[in-house]
């Protein structure tokens, strides 16, 4: 395919190399249950993730324990980060329809997928924060309380923003801009940054975004399992030494505390394996796939522009489901909606 043959066919997509044609919307008959199912799909994921992740921002909030320990912190900018991207990602859903919401190509070819990446990488290296996190108080249980704090969470969230947002940068670049008839995305106007688009930012980015955060969360994970056994039994005595003198006003009141931080330690280390397991499995796919297209384009563009549609909805499972998956793996979590959910009902029959 030449280059502008590559230009007539691009649609507004991360990679112009990946994008999806528009031409999909004169579907061929034999396609059409399979477009259906991608668009219904796309709406449900998009309208529950957008809910999800507004009850989470809720209930990380209400929760003050929660909110004091760095761990909660990362969630909540992950949460935050999430929602960024889960919009973007619907916004170019809607550009497969030759549907814009955005008036120029500002917004539309640049910003929106600038803020897709760099939202992308952050959710990401979040996440490899939360096991970093988790992997520490295991690993340094006394020396944790001065490193995992919420300030080191913020500066860390902020390094890694200013970091992404330069290499990032490039799609801000004047250079791309946007068919003013079709609506889609011109990116060969310059060829270095053409160049940059489809031959550098894939491996780059499967690199960094992919390959890198798979293996740190894993090592992460596998690390703070061993820790778990490790400090299993000195756990268990010292919940049977603080039972037997239970019978203590200020021992009773140490028990309970004991309980409730080790609820809350077993809520966050249930959110950070789902939130690490959902990462790996939907995140893969999508980053093997968009690098493989770049050096082995065997797909013609109609197919292409169906299994990266496929494959963009399944790694939106990640920014969108957290708040169902915490739910599914954490029982204090559960509880915490319960309650929030009975206080807006109470309020609903008040008025």
């Amino acid at each position: 395919m030449t280059t502008v043959e590559q230009t007539v066919t691009m649609s507004t997509t991360t990679d112009p190399l990946d994008s999806l044609d528009t031409s999909i919307i004169h579907i061929r008959s034999s396609f059409v249950i399979l477009i259906w199912f991608e668009i219904v799909t796309a709406c449900l994921l998009y309208g529950l993730g957008f809910l999800g992740n507004i009850l989470s921002l809720i209930i990380f909030y209400s929760l003050g324990e929660f909110r004091r320990i760095s761990t909660g912190y990362f969630f909540l900018l992950t949460t935050i980060s999430n929602s960024f991207h889960l919009w973007t990602l619907s916004t170019e859903f809607l550009g497969i329809f030759n549907v814009y919401i955005y008036p120029d190509a500002f917004l539309q070819c640049r910003l929106n997928f600038f803020v897709q990446n760099v939202s992308r990488a952050i959710s990401t290296y979040l996440a490899i924060g939360i096991a970093l996190d988790r992997l520490i108080r295991s690993e340094l249980p006394i020396r944790s309380r001065v490193i995992c704090t919420r300030r080191n969470a913020a500066i860390y969230a902020l390094v890694s923003l200013i970091t992404f947002a330069c290499i990032w940068s490039l799609w801000l670049c004047p250079e791309i801009t946007q068919d003013p008839i079709t609506g889609q995305c011109i990116y060969n106007k310059s060829p270095v940054l053409y160049f940059y688009l489809t031959q550098v930012q894939s491996p780059v980015r499967f690199i960094l975004v992919c390959i890198i955060p798979v293996i740190v969360m894993i090592a992460a994970n596998i690390r703070m399992l061993y820790n778990m056994r490790q400090s299993h039994r000195r756990v268990a005595d010292h919940v049977e030494t603080v039972t037997a003198v239970a019978a203590q006003p200020a021992l009773l009141t140490q028990k309970r505390t004991f309980r409730r931080m080790t609820a809350l330690d077993r809520m966050l280390f249930y959110m950070m394996v789902a939130n690490v397991g959902t990462f790996i499995v939907t995140q893969i796919p999508f980053h093997v796939y968009t690098l493989v297209r770049v050096y082995y384009p065997v797909l013609d563009q109609f197919t292409h522009s169906l299994v990266r549609a496929m494959l963009l909805i399944w790694s939106s499972l990640y920014f969108g489901l957290g708040f169902y998956l915490y739910c599914f793996a954490s029982p204090l979590f559960r509880e915490k909606f319960v309650m929030f959910s009975k206080k807006v009902f109470q309020c609903f029959q008040r008025r």
